[in-house]
């Protein structure tokens, strides 16, 4: 008789009311470790049509308790949309700013780019912002600038990534580490690289198919994946 496959998780994660019931509180009470920063700043970096806007929108609706909302957008142009996340009392926002990009593009020069001053960000899909592009800030103040970047990517097209991608990707890391700026990696449409958790999104942790591709992202961005997540 076959042995049945190992379903034990291969990293550690507490479901359940009560932990989803801390973070959201841990968040609504976020509050920076410095007087001169009103909203951390966190900027969303993926390819076109991997859901990075579909998940600020989720992140509005738990905050709500409704879906189908759209976020509050401040700041907004055709590239570059800064969101703040209601607060729980009427008129006010969380201390946290949801900041939305267009997708990279593959081109060099082409799409998001880091420029050579502190936490400077461009977004044209033309070319870099250097210091005589209008509007260009030299010397951005803690408060303007960013201060923890996301990698959005989709479980699904991990593995279908061109090597130019790769390149800009691997740049862009490369800058925003110079910067010392915080960074974390957000995998999306899980249930398209593996169905089996689509019947229930605790099984993604016990999934080898989601785990070869967390590896996968993990190498292409030479970063690694926590054991735990408590």
């Amino acid at each position: 008789m076959a042995q049945a496959p190992d379903r034990s998780p291969w990293r550690t994660v507490v479901w359940g009311k009560e932990k989803r019931t801390e973070y959201l509180k841990a968040i609504k009470e976020f509050e920076s470790a410095s007087s001169s920063v009103k909203k951390a700043r966190i900027l969303l970096l993926g390819p076109s049509r991997v859901g990075k806007s579909s998940f600020v929108n989720s992140v509005f609706s738990i905050f709500k308790d409704r879906k189908n909302n759209p976020a509050d957008c401040r700041d907004k142009t055709s590239e570059f949309c800064t969101y703040l996340i209601k607060g729980v009392e009427e008129r006010t926002s969380l201390n946290l700013a949801l900041c939305d990009t267009m997708g990279l593009s593959e081109g060099t020069g082409r799409g998001f780019t880091v420029t050579t001053s502190s936490a400077s960000f461009k977004f044209s899909p033309t070319s870099p912002m250097t210091p005589e592009t209008a509007g260009y800030v030299a010397a951005p103040t803690l408060n303007r600038k960013i201060h923890c970047v996301v990698y959005v990517m989709d479980a699904s097209t991990v593995s279908d990534v061109s090597a130019a991608l790769k390149k800009k990707l691997r740049e862009i890391r490369q800058r925003v580490t110079s910067l010392n700026i915080p960074q974390l990696v957000l995998m999306t449409k899980v249930d398209r690289a593996d169905p089996s958790v689509i019947k229930d999104i605790r099984n993604v942790y016990e999934s080898e198919i989601f785990r070869e591709k967390a590896e996968q992202l993990a190498a292409l961005l030479a970063c690694r994946i926590p054991e735990s997540f408590q």
